[in-house]
């Protein structure tokens, strides 16, 4: 039972002391599927490029390890570019768990999927492998150059021809608005050379924050501290601006102190 739920074929649920299971979508897909009907899902091409080492292992089990090769990026590629599937066909399943099942026999197949899910959670039948997608294997494809729209692309232009004819969506909607999360973690925050100005009193540190912002040069401001943060390749100029504000404010208060003293000598 436990061999199965790690195949996605059923959902095992505890409810007090008894253990529950329900069958999973590619379970029922299994299970009705006709022997006898042809489908393109299990057609193989004996011309597929292969791009995985070795030939399988003593007790019988092919040994597969799909690596993140530039060749699986190209085949990627021109899957989106070709939505016409071959002679050697790929259908995809997407679970609200975000496991994977793909129909295919292809080692190329294979290695595409490994670009964006979890090589660590293989499983593989005859004709038929399953994935993990998780936020590490997603990122990892982003490293790549794949982009979170080129995934979700290959992801329904390949779905299973039965989800094709039901109402339910290609790739559930949980798993597509996670995706878009995971691809936007990558610009939450910006990096941004700076420049810090100290500012002397409060009348400088409004005057500079004023000027920097008309020359496009502000980043960030902190009042309290009477810091002014500006772009690196502004800093010059606001530099230059504060040194000849300080230079008027000191010419301005020596003015001030003189007048007082002329009028404190007359009096």
């Amino acid at each position: 039972m436990k061999d199965f739920s790690k195949f996605g074929l059923i959902y095992l649920a505890h409810v007090g002391g008894t253990t529950l299971f329900y069958p999973t979508r590619v379970a029922v897909n299994l299970v009705a599927a006709s022997n006898d009907e042809e489908s393109p899902i299990i057609n193989n091409s004996s011309g597929v490029l292969s791009i995985l080492d070795g030939e399988g292992d003593d007790d019988g089990r092919e040994e597969v390890n799909p690596p993140s090769s530039a060749s699986a990026a190209r085949a990627l590629e021109a899957s989106l570019a070709d939505p016409v599937p071959g002679s050697s066909h790929i259908a995809i399943i997407i679970q609200t768990n975000f496991q994977l099942c793909a129909y295919t026999t292809s080692q190329l197949h294979v290695s595409m999927l490994g670009l964006f899910c979890d090589v660590q959670s293989f499983r593989r039948l005859s004709n038929v492998v399953f994935y993990h997608i998780t936020r590490d294997s997603v990122k990892g494809a982003f490293k790549l150059g794949i982009t979170a729209k080129q995934i979700l692309r290959f992801l329904k232009m390949h779905a299973h021809p039965r989800i094709r004819s039901s109402n339910h969506p290609l790739v559930p909607s949980n798993v597509e608005d996670q995706i878009w999360l995971w691809n936007r973690e990558r610009t939450r925050v910006q990096f941004e050379e700076v420049y810090i100005h100290q500012c002397q009193n409060a009348q400088e540190f409004q005057a500079v924050v004023t000027y920097a912002q008309d020359r496009g040069a502000f980043s960030w401001s902190d009042a309290n501290k009477l810091r002014v943060f500006v772009k690196y390749a502004g800093a010059e100029v606001v530099v230059s601006f504060a040194r000849r504000w300080r230079s008027r404010a000191a010419q301005r208060r020596a003015r001030e102190s003189e007048g007082r003293m002329r009028q404190s000598a007359y009096s």
